[in-house]
């Protein structure tokens, strides 16, 4: 008896720690990362507030009907409420903001601009060996078709990327093309093929857009096979002329017009050489109802950020309101960010009173300090200044601290407002 407990405890043991272990797709995020994932979402929020948007926070469960996408309602998380109601974590945030601008702004006037930065959950993402637990962060504008307000969100997520210390064309490009312009000319060209073609183009399949082009005539045919493989620099005034050799009829023409306007104002911000026209890019089918772009860095086979206009999403909470605005994914983001000097830390080392006091003045002349309070020899205290990635240790002293670098070196005293200057140096 005695032996079959001892198996069934020893069976048990090996299950606890997967039990305890993170869930999978998801992960604990340590030091440095997680002081850099927070340092750079705050200083987006900053470039977001520097444009006028007001930051939002939704909630992370929803009832399963706000999101109507039949992709993201299969990779969302699912429970159920006390009252057996559907319910699940949010697999994005645009959704929610469209829900809450119905909701809660109903009666402001718009445009209301609106920024976020939360965590959103996606199951299918485990399956592929991604993270089914990601941060994006966002802005909306809600209310207004102007190509201005396009622009303006293009010019604040190349604003972010610069800020960021990432340089247009070797760092990234922002690829940006028109859903309504191929849209168009398929309406009045091929209406029937219209559906399968933006299909195939939506998944990125030009091999499928040849296979179903081949079934029209011949003209048709040049032109849905063409209109996707334009793509130039923005700042190239060819990659429009080609364009406009398609823009036949009311649809595609308006189209072709909202691109050159919207380039206009960002020539106007100053950062069309940061975007590359490309007419193969229309975003998810039957989403997106006009501009869609893209950021990628040559160092990362994902896009970091998408975006564009969603003039239909309003409808479904009872609002026509037109909208457009982008989401980056900030764990992306951070693979392709320059590496940066983090700021130097003390461990200033001592369990007394005095002790106390100096960490205090240390901070208060602004120095980072992680007050180890404890006596420590030198050897111990280098250990751990080693395992919280500090620069320097130091103890207090009469006349200030004994200021060494973490790892060696000679003690010096260095009076408290000079110490600064020499940890920064």
């Amino acid at each position: 008896m005695d032996g079959v407990l001892s198996v069934k405890i020893a069976v048990r043991m090996k299950k606890l720690p997967r039990k305890l272990a993170t869930t999978p797709g998801t992960r604990d995020i340590l030091p440095p990362e997680s002081t850099r994932l927070w340092d750079v979402q705050a200083r987006i929020l900053r470039r977001f507030r520097a444009f006028g948007f007001r930051e939002v926070v939704t909630p992370a469960l929803e009832y399963s009907e706000v999101i109507e996408e039949p992709r993201l309602r299969d990779a969302s998380f699912k429970l159920f409420d006390q009252g057996n109601q559907m319910l699940i974590l949010r697999p994005e945030v645009t959704t929610p903001v469209a829900r809450l601008v119905a909701q809660r702004l109903r009666n402001s006037p718009p445009p209301h601009k609106l920024s976020y930065s939360l965590p959103v959950y996606r199951r299918t993402g485990v399956v592929r060996g991604q993270a089914a637990e990601f941060h994006q962060a966002g802005v909306e504008v809600v209310g207004s078709r102007s190509p201005a307000e396009d622009a303006g969100a293009i010019a604040l997520l190349v604003d972010v990327l610069q800020d960021l210390g990432l340089r247009p064309k070797e760092g990234f490009a922002v690829v940006l093309g028109q859903t309504a312009f191929y849209e168009g000319y398929l309406r009045r060209a091929a209406p029937e093929a219209a559906p399968e073609l933006l299909g195939a183009l939506a998944a990125k399949d030009l091999v499928r857009v040849d296979e179903l082009s081949a079934g029209l005539s011949d003209e048709v045919a040049a032109a849905a096979r063409e209109i996707p493989r334009i793509v130039g620099p923005a700042a190239d005034g060819a990659t429009l002329e080609k364009a406009a050799r398609y823009a036949e009829g009311e649809e595609a023409a308006a189209a072709l017009e909202n691109l050159r306007e919207t380039l206009a104002h960002l020539e106007a911000y100053g950062c069309r050489e940061a975007v590359i026209l490309d007419l193969g890019l229309i975003g998810r089918y039957n989403y997106y109802t006009g501009t869609v772009y893209e950021a990628y860095s040559p160092d990362l086979g994902f896009t970091i950020a998408s975006g564009g206009r969603y003039d239909n999403l309003l409808r479904r909470f009872g609002e026509t309101l037109p909208a457009t605005g982008f989401a980056i994914s900030l764990e992306r983001l951070l693979a392709v960010l320059p590496a940066r000097e983090p700021e130097p830390l003390v461990v200033l080392v001592g369990g007394g009173v005095e002790s106390t006091r100096a960490a205090n003045g240390l901070r208060g002349s602004g120095v980072k300090v992680s007050h180890l309070a404890e006596d420590a020899s030198p050897e111990k205290a280098s250990r751990y200044a080693r395992s919280v990635e500090a620069s320097w240790i130091c103890y207090p002293a009469p006349d200030g601290v004994k200021l060494a670098r973490t790892g060696g070196g000679e003690f010096e005293l260095v009076p408290v407002p000079e110490v600064a200057e020499r940890v920064h140096a």
